[in-house]
């Protein structure tokens, strides 16, 4: 075997020597020309392609040079570079209405800056560890490509021998496929790069375009990525750290393997003493501050396995203070706009919302989710029944909750709480994308529709009792009792619902139904798809979004005035023009609706209404104990509800200036939140939490009331009269609002003299009870 092994190899050597020709020069020759025609096909297809290619060169340049002047304060001019040409990604914001960012939509995190805001460490260390022959160079480094041409022939492999203008075309210009005929293809551009541009543009473009792994391009979203801060502001460790990423990112980068990453950062540091960059011991106390700052701990192997970096709010350079209206705003553009333009157009999108009073919602509705979870998990606990525990622990799960502010005159949404999360397994948005009934917080428009046919006054006199009406309906009270004789104020105050019906039955529902219809702008099929003329519309039995409930209430705050409610004020492209305003075309078409309806709710009526649901924080109001807990003593009004079973818990609650609506209730629909869970309890405290915060340094002012029309009369809360003498009503209401005309024109008959000021009148307080 081995003898015939031999004599076939020597068959082969004989064969070469005997046509020495063939073997060393025409074969050679050959490949050579078969080389030089396939390098020549390639630059063919180069040629095909310069002129597209030159021109994506030339406006990322552009692009590089733009910032560079916003950086400066320079102005930036319109109509060079089109959001919809951009070479690279670069992220959408979403910024707040004082210019806070409060969110980003990307495909690619990307932040371009310009080249005197990268270290100059971090500039040497990627010249130290990718190209040595940088300013050398004219693109390609023919002596290093030899070395590395006979390093993967040795190794069988196809890798490494690029030059960072190489790197550059390999990134911007190229599938990145890994194959001689891209090697050949950025060789080209390489030449071509360095032909039309210097060394610094070079660096520039290819330090901000560069992938350093987690979906971030460039050194600035790396250096947000990883430690929270521009790298203009890095250490010389913490510049070696990001560099260490570039030759792989899946292998190197500190968020995927660390041991890896620290041990390239110092290896790096050493190059960059070995270039002449640095001195050793300023190396080693540059890698020792990147240990002890971002606190690296070593396990016995001496191998880096826990660190700090990446560990802070925004490690995924992902902000998103408020996900749910954020998704409301990506919505909106996407269909304005396109997905694409959206991602990777850079727009700057400035809307309504206040960041500030968005962070304390946020935590104010969490506070409240938190705890009405724990109420279910108690419950569980509590329970030996497995399945009756079972089921509390998944209504537990299933707890979620709305907060939706608006600015009652110009409909602008101030704060937008979706949701206690925006999770792929809780994408529902509670304040626009569910409806469910909003209880006793409907009544005000059913007291107002009677205020301003003039059937009621704040002082009529009512009968709070069992009532079985026309068609049979038999309403119940929250309390399970009755109040007897109650005057209309008190009733609304405590959320009765007998007197409620009552009004409706007596007012009807054509005016209270006009609310609804215009203030929601409701095509007639909507309104007759979603609300009947039933007696059960007095306690909120049809179904209203938290954003819609907060609508109707505005409505009354304003005095009646149509409202769009609308996040976007409006959106700016990359060059700072703006390209929709949106805030324009709300005016025009607020002002159109406004014609066509005139006035919605009257304002008398309004401000009548809006002077009785101020008792809603007094003793014995549904939200009394909201008022004393958060110190609510300003001008304000509001409105409990819960829905039947108390399955949904609402608080409607306003100022002069915000009008807020909050929903508490089970994800899954009408699932009891417990007994005795009700607006009062549950969801008044978080809007008290949120404005005790808001006006925390300045109150607000009264609620505008119209300069005719009015008057003022002070009442007796037991009869609803006059009193005879302050003193000798014992409940007495002072300047209680009325329409001019329809203030009480008797003098109280139950309290006449001194003595009656012993009669206290036989009142329950109802703190957090609600109908």
């Amino acid at each position: 075997m081995f003898k015939k092994t031999a004599n076939f190899f020597l068959s082969i050597l004989h064969w070469i020597f005997s046509h020495k020709k063939i073997t060393f020069i025409y074969f050679p020759l050959l490949c050579g020309v078969l080389m030089f025609v396939y390098v020549f096909i390639i630059y063919l297809s180069y040629l095909s392609n310069k002129d597209e290619i030159l021109d994506k060169l030339s406006r990322y340049k552009t692009l590089i040079d733009k910032t560079e002047e916003m950086k400066k304060g320079m102005a930036f001019s319109a109509g060079e570079f089109s959001a919809d040409k951009k070479v690279v990604s670069i992220p959408t914001r979403i910024y707040d209405r004082n210019g806070e960012i409060i969110g980003e939509f990307f495909e690619e995190k990307r932040e371009i800056v310009p080249l005197h805001y990268i270290p100059e460490t971090l500039i040497n260390a990627v010249i130290a560890s990718e190209d040595r022959d940088f300013y050398r160079h004219k693109g390609i480094n023919y002596s290093g490509l030899v070395k590395v041409m006979i390093r993967n022939i040795r190794n069988f492999q196809l890798a490494g021998g690029s030059t960072v203008t190489q790197q550059l075309a390999k990134v911007l210009f190229t599938d990145m496929e890994r194959s001689v005929k891209r090697k050949v293809y950025e060789a080209f551009l390489a030449l071509e790069i360095e032909r039309r541009y210097d060394k610094k543009d070079i660096l520039s473009m290819y330090l901000n375009l560069i992938y350093f792994g987690n979906s971030s391009y460039g050194v600035e979203s790396t250096s947000k990525m990883y430690f929270g801060k521009s790298v203009k502001d890095l250490t010389d460790g913490e510049c070696a750290m990001v560099v260490a990423t570039i030759s792989n990112p899946m292998i190197y980068s500190p968020l995927n393997r660390l041991n890896n990453s620290v041990v390239k950062s110092r290896r790096i540091l050493q190059s960059l003493v070995d270039s002449g960059f640095l001195e050793q011991k300023k190396a080693d106390y540059e890698y020792s501050r990147l240990v002890k700052n971002w606190k690296i701990k070593f396990n016995d192997k001496d191998e880096a396995v826990e660190s700090l970096i990446g560990s802070f709010i925004y490690s995924t350079y992902r902000i998103n203070r408020a996900p749910f209206f954020n998704e409301y705003i990506r919505r909106t553009l996407s269909e304005k706009f396109g997905d694409e333009a959206l991602k990777k157009g850079g727009f700057s999108i400035y809307t309504t919302i206040d960041a500030v009073k968005q962070d304390v919602a946020l935590a104010s509705m969490r506070t409240a989710i938190d705890d009405q979870r724990k109420y279910h998990l108690d419950r569980a606990a509590s329970i030996k029944n497995k399945e009756k525990a079972d089921e509390e622990r998944e209504k537990a799960d299933n707890i979620q909750g709305a907060f939706v502010t608006l600015n009652p005159y110009s409909g602008e949404i101030i704060n937008y709480v979706g949701g206690y999360a925006f999770t792929a397994n809780n994408q529902l948005d509670h304040v626009m994308q569910m409806r469910r009934q909003p209880g006793s917080s409907f009544k005000p428009f059913i007291y107002c529709s009677a205020i301003e046919n003039k059937d009621i006054t704040p002082a009529t006199m009512m009968v709070d009792e069992k009532t079985k009406f026309s068609n049979g309906y038999t309403p119940q009270n929250y309390s399970g009792t009755f109040s007897g004789n109650i005057i209309i104020r008190e009733a609304l105050r405590k959320s009765i619902n007998v007197i409620a019906v009552k009004v409706l039955d007596k007012t009807g529902y054509d005016k209270v139904l006009g609310y609804v219809k215009k203030a929601l702008d409701l095509p007639d099929a909507q309104m007759h798809d979603r609300f009947g003329k039933t007696l059960s519309l007095a306690l909120g039995t049809y179904e209203l979004s938290p954003l819609e409930n907060a609508t109707l209430h505005s409505t009354l705050v304003n005095g009646g005035q149509f409202i769009k409610p609308y996040g976007i004020l409006y959106v700016k492209d990359y060059e700072n023009n703006i390209v929709w305003n949106n805030e324009e075309e709300i005016t025009r078409e607020v002002n159109k609706k406004r014609e066509e309806y005139g006035t919605i709710i009257d304002p008398s009526a309004a401000a009548v209404t809006i002077d009785m649901l101020k008792g809603v924080f007094q003793p014995g109001g549904t939200a009394s104990g909201t008022a004393a807990r958060y110190g609510i003593n300003f001008p304000a009004a509001g409105k409990t509800g819960t829905s039947t079973n108390w399955n949904d818990a609402w608080f409607a609650g306003y100022t002069r200036d915000l009008v807020s609506v909050v929903w508490i209730g089970n994800n899954k629909g009408a699932i009891t939140l417990g007994r005795g869970r009700a607006g009062g309890v549950l969801s008044a405290p978080v809007w008290g939490r949120y404005i005790s915060f808001v006006y925390r340094q300045e109150k607000p002012l009264d609620f505008i009331k119209p300069e005719e029309g009015l008057t003022f009369q002070t009442i007796c809360l037991d009869s609803g009269k006059v009193p005879v003498k302050d003193e000798y009503c014992p409940h007495i209401s002072k300047d209680e609002l009325f329409i001019a005309g329809t203030e009480p024109g008797e003098y109280c008959d139950l309290h006449t003299g001194p003595d009656d000021k012993e009669k206290k009148s036989d009142e329950k307080i109802q703190d957090g009870s609600d109908g």
